[in-house]
């Protein structure tokens, strides 16, 4: 019985009606196959005896000595009639069965009938179990019946093995039990229940029987159970979801099964119930990603299906509708080779294998639209796994290239004419021949632009398909937040908690476009790298205080954070990028935390003549072997499971390695699953001297009665904006084009200005520039949502003091003021 908890509700079902049923079978053979040898007998009766073949009949004198015996005697003890003739009564039992239970013949011969069980010994030697009665004849002899009750004893055993399996079912399943008894005319009422019953319910042992089901089921629950239970008189079994009404007043979900049984004179239904509440929540969830799922998979911009691994199509997206002219209903369950062409079959043959098997497929081949004619697409294939690692669907995302292959052929027959032209024409001047070599230089051109937009388009797919859900989730934690900020009656620290959350999943959502954006200048060659003079020692100082109070933030006070700086390098300044330096360093010292359990973290450096080389160890998960070699890849992470245990875009590490090499240096890791990684990077060691900065940031400065011009086209940015700078008393005023931003200045003289770049008509450093014509000493701030250094640079070189990045935090806005304003 100790697999009892693990088996189904229908095989424990099956297993207890069984039980039931051989109980009544036992109960039937016991009382009815075997009926009680005579109790009393006359002095004459017992000749009737004597042919008897189910009963022995032993008659004796007042010693015990046979006088008598039938035949049936003999058969049952194994001895012959003569031989039993020879013997006592005593010599059939054992000698121990007589110590328990002497044969008391004293008490036969004063008249008295004597019954009793006892054990026979046979001649074999096996022992048998025997009802014996023993009686007094009127002639003083003794006479003794003997009925075999062996078989009916083991019937009994077997009949209690059986009440104790069947028990020990009842009580010990996980799902709950009940036996309801049928009274005729009136409802069902509970006469046993099991543990998990009492458990589930909220009850005590022997609280519900004897009590009506209205007990375990609400008004309209049990007018429908009552409903459902008139079908098990046919002996059918139902099945039924309702719900089940606790002690305590409240309900939960059920999954009950039930069945009539017969016990002896009495009809019980048996239920087996399950509480399906996770599941029921399970359900409703699995629900609600689908129906997320199922908008993001209609909106999709271009062609996307869903097909099983025959290659059958059991979804798509109105884009692949439109596509190719179909109505979407008329393409599910069709072959993809429908819409394959058929000279682009190979690549449909030799590639969807290879999804079917997990791996990641592109191919560019033609489609056939419902006029038959046909476009150009770049298929991309992703399949989507079960639990079980299994493939079961896959995901095809087609984008229509039809046009670029119209201008790619017309190219090509440009090409032709030219190489015709040429040939047609090469013993013309001198002239002509630098013409046609300029033309294959330009064709050269074309071909390099159109490997180039090849290459960009795989980007972009590759940037897709790992980017959207890592975005998704931050934007959920704000969207649903701030939802709940709008309900009634909230309470200050739930405002507070909400907040908090909404503003970390803000700061997560702009560190993963800042990666995105580092991306898109690395594959764009806007990359920039500017280097000035940097304090290592204080760069690393400062890394470390921030990430001291970010673990004891993630709380992760118990990581211990160590700082590792040379005794001999107390000032050591070198030309670098300390922007790209820090954002390295911050990439790894993050990684090393997030993967850290327990143990330390330590960072710092050494160097030598050339070289500064930095590193970040610790104590972490390790990377395992296979994976070191592309742990710097885009979008790629130690293991299959690490990015659902520990989030992140799989791109700080492929960033990290850009930079490094942009810095002059390389990156590398050294690690042991299990144990721990060491990642180091080089720098080139070119010392240098920190010029002194002409503005630096006046912390005591008293912003009061200062006026700024808010140069914003969005009134949330002018209103968040303002109430940043309400704190400090400061005199702000709105305008939204360049235009009206020119005309303030020349009515009013301000402090500073806040220009945001992105302006309806004139952008604002068009606005810069008019203003540093009449006021060029009046600071201007740009602030913009671009995040690309060239825009930066447009926006120094038009006249601004300074560059701020929209989100701007307050700290930010604050310092910059403080380091432009004038007392």
């Amino acid at each position: 019985m100790k697999n009892l908890k693990t088996k189904t509700k229908d095989e424990l079902i099956s297993v207890i009606e069984k039980l039931q049923q051989k109980n009544e079978e036992l109960q039937k053979n016991i009382h009815s196959k075997y009926f009680s040898p005579v109790t009393d007998l006359s002095d004459d009766d017992y000749e009737l005896l004597i042919n008897q073949e189910t009963d022995v009949l032993l008659k004796g004198d007042q010693n015990g000595n046979l006088i008598l015996v039938n035949k049936f005697a003999s058969k049952l003890t194994g001895y012959s009639q003569e031989e039993l003739m020879q013997m006592n009564i005593s010599d059939l039992f054992p000698e121990s069965e007589l110590l328990k239970k002497p044969l008391r013949f004293d008490l036969v011969l004063q008249g008295q009938s004597v019954k009793s069980n006892r054990y026979l010994k046979q001649k074999n030697g096996n022992v048998i179990l025997v009802e014996m009665i023993s009686k007094k004849l009127s002639d003083n002899t003794l006479i003794c019946i003997m009925h075999d009750i062996s078989k009916e004893e083991k019937l009994k055993t077997a009949l209690g093995e059986s009440e104790r399996k069947f028990r020990e079912i009842f009580d010990n399943a996980a799902d709950f039990m009940m036996l309801l008894k049928l009274n005729p005319g009136a409802p069902p009422v509970i006469n046993d229940v099991n543990l998990a019953a009492l458990k589930a319910l909220g009850y005590k042992k022997g609280e519900l029987t004897g009590t009506g089901i209205d007990k375990i089921f609400s008004g309209k629950n049990k007018n429908e159970y009552l409903k459902l239970s008139k079908k098990l008189m046919t002996g059918e079994r139902i099945s039924f979801q309702s719900s089940h009404l606790k002690k305590d007043g409240t309900s939960f979900p059920a999954e009950i099964s039930a069945k009539l049984i017969k016990i002896g004179n009495n009809s019980f239904i048996h239920t087996v119930s399950r509480d399906i509440s996770e599941k029921t929540i399970a359900e409703k969830h699995i629900k609600n990603i689908e129906e997320k799922y199922r908008i993001l998979f209609e909106l999709l911009p271009y062609g996307a299906e869903v097909v099983n691994p025959k290659g059958i199509i059991t979804d798509i997206s109105p884009g692949t509708a439109k596509m190719l002219g179909y109505k979407a209903n008329k393409l599910i369950g069709q072959h993809l080779s429908k819409i394959i062409h058929p000279d682009d079959m190979h690549l449909y043959e030799k590639k969807f294998p290879l999804l079917v098997k997990g791996k990641k497929q592109y191919a560019e081949m033609r489609l056939i639209k419902k006029d038959k004619s046909e476009i150009y697409v770049i298929r991309a294939g992703q399949p989507i796994k079960n639990e079980k690692g299994e493939v079961q669907l896959i995901l095809t995302l087609s984008v229509d290239i039809t046009e670029r292959k119209k201008a790619e052929k017309l190219l090509m027959e440009k090409n032709k004419e030219i190489e015709a032209q040429n040939e047609e024409y090469q013993t013309l001047n001198e002239e002509l021949k630098k013409t046609g070599r300029k033309l294959l230089a330009l064709n050269e051109e074309l071909m390099l632009a159109k490997e180039k937009a090849e290459e960009s388009n795989k980007l972009k797919s590759a940037f897709l398909s790992n980017m959207s859900h890592e975005i998704r989730t931050p934007m959920n934690g704000i969207l649903g937040f701030a939802q709940l900020l709008n309900f009634p009656d909230i309470s200050r620290e739930k405002i507070k908690e909400y907040t908090e959350i909404i503003t970390r999943s803000g700061n997560h959502l702009l560190n993963i476009i800042n990666d995105i954006i580092d991306i898109s200048k690395l594959d764009a060659g806007e990359f920039r790298i500017i280097k000035t003079p940097v304090n290592i020692n204080k760069t690393l100082r400062e890394l470390y205080s921030f990430f001291h109070s970010y673990k004891t933030e993630k709380k992760q006070q118990h990581i211990d954070l160590k700082l590792s700086i040379p005794e001999t390098k107390k000032d050591l300044v070198i030309l670098t990028d300390e922007t790209r330096l820090k954002q390295i360093l911050s990439n790894l010292i993050n990684n090393a935390l997030k993967f850290t359990e327990k143990g330390y973290v330590e960072f710092g450096y050494t160097a030598d003549k050339q070289f500064i080389t930095f590193f970040v160890k610790d104590t972490g998960i390790g990377i395992p072997k296979n994976k070191l070699g592309e742990i710097f890849e885009r979008f790629n992470q130690a293991t299959v499971n690490t990015e659902r245990l520990y989030g992140g875009t799989g791109l700080g590490l492929s960033i990290s390695k850009a930079c490094t090499q942009l810095l002059g240096g390389k990156i590398w890791v050294e690690s042991e699953e299990g144990k721990g990684s060491v990642f180091k990077f080089t720098v080139p060691l070119k010392k240098a001297k920190i010029k002194k900065s002409k503005h630096t940031v006046k912390q005591n400065i008293n912003l009061r009665g200062k006026k700024i011009l808010i140069v914003e086209d969005d009134p949330l940015n002018f209103a968040y904006l303002s109430e940043v700078l309400k704190d400090y008393d400061v005199i702000p005023q709105h305008v939204s084009t360049a235009k009206e931003a020119i005309n303030a200045v020349k009515k009013i003289k301000f402090d500073l200005v806040l220009m945001d770049i992105q302006l309806p008509g004139k952008d604002g450093n068009y606005a810069v520039k008019e203003i540093k014509k009449l006021f060029p000493d009046l600071p201007v701030i740009a602030q913009s949502a671009y995040a690309f250094e060239n825009e930066k640079q447009t926006s120094i070189k038009a006249g601004c003091n300074d560059y701020i990045t929209k989100p701007i935090k307050k700290e930010v806005l604050i310092d910059v003021l403080k380091k432009y304003i004038r007392i």
